[in-house]
């Protein structure tokens, strides 16, 4: 009784038991069935090279199409954490990112460009003040106009709000700078985030015109754009030249600072966060982990490969020995 109440209450340990006994019966049932027409030898190598030919190709498709077992996704990962001065960062290619004064910057633009106003506040709230990527995400000629490209910051690429690059690098840094991790914050409500930077990456080498991508239409039909015109031999390129070498490294930064306490009003709504001008700009940097998703996958196919190769062989050996010693019977 104490063994059937520890099995009934341990969930790993009847799993377990469940996974045994399926793969006893299934797979035990076959390789019987097989030995009692073959050999007991002969139907186990038989049944074995079924199953590890099945693994080969299971781990094939889960290898080439990153399903299945499941390795670590690709994520961000924090390298440094830098309160005050980003100059000071041990990383020299985040120590290489000029500082922007974000208020100064804001209130050039809408004084330059006061119709942006409604644009990046629709509602008109009266102490909303926008970010500089907010601006630039209404109008992005600002990047030319206020030196705010690439080749003004270093090679880093300003990240707009919208774009989903920052939305993965803003979770990380909002788990780092937590209670969780760093504890420089208490919640995310204590901190506004400023702006997000990244550098390096795999980038498109040969990026496909507006009016050269492929639809997939028929053109046979002549309902679309032909699938096999400079669109679509771009996308080939694009993939050979950036598949087969080395991932160049990939950094993000966020920029966070600290907000004014506010206090809600019962039954009210929230106050807009304020930045507190006095408190430090927090920048947390990070680099992009690629992770090993179809890792397991190829490790399936390797090993499940390797054995199904090994089992066949043991057979066609046995084949030729048993024709062997057909041949050598009087």
């Amino acid at each position: 009784m104490n063994v059937l109440a520890l099995l009934s209450w341990d969930p790993e340990i009847r799993n377990i038991l469940s996974l045994g006994v399926g793969i006893g019966v299934l797979i035990g049932s076959v390789i019987l069935l097989i030995s009692t027409n073959t050999g007991p030898r002969t139907g186990v190598l038989i049944g074995l090279a079924g199953l590890l030919g099945w693994l080969t190709i299971m781990g094939l498709v889960w290898w080439m199409y990153g399903i299945g077992m499941k390795g670590t996704p690709s994520h961000w990962r924090v390298v440094d954490v830098n309160v005050g001065d980003l100059h000071a960062s041990p990383l020299p290619v985040a120590a290489a990112l000029p500082t922007i004064n974000e208020t100064k910057t804001v209130e050039d633009i809408l004084a330059k460009h006061p119709e942006l106003e409604a644009k990046v506040n629709p509602e008109h709230k009266p102490d909303k003040v926008p970010t500089i990527g907010e601006l630039i995400e209404a109008d992005p000629s600002l990047l030319n106009e206020f030196k705010l490209t690439p080749d003004d910051l270093a090679g880093w690429h300003l990240l707009v709000p919208s774009n989903p690059a920052r939305g993965d690098a803003q979770a990380v840094a909002d788990a780092e700078l937590g209670p969780d991790a760093k504890k420089i914050f208490k919640d995310a409500a204590s901190y506004k985030i400023l702006e997000a930077y990244d550098i390096g990456g795999k980038e498109n080498k040969y990026p496909v015109p507006a009016h050269a991508v492929c639809k997939g239409a028929n053109p046979f039909k002549g309902d679309g754009p032909n699938p096999f015109n400079v669109g679509c031999w771009h996308h080939v390129a694009n993939w050979f030249a950036t598949t087969f070498h080395t991932h160049p490294e990939h950094f993000a930064i966020v920029e966070v600072q600290a907000v004014i306490p506010q206090e809600t009003p019962p039954g009210g709504t929230p106050p807009t966060p304020k930045v507190d001008p006095n408190a430090p700009v927090v920048s947390v940097v990070m680099i992009r982990s690629l992770g090993d998703i179809r890792f397991p996958g190829f490790m399936l196919f390797t090993i499940g490969g390797t054995l199904f190769a090994i089992t066949c062989n043991t057979l066609h050996r046995r084949d030729k020995r048993m024709a062997a010693a057909r041949a050598a019977a009087p």
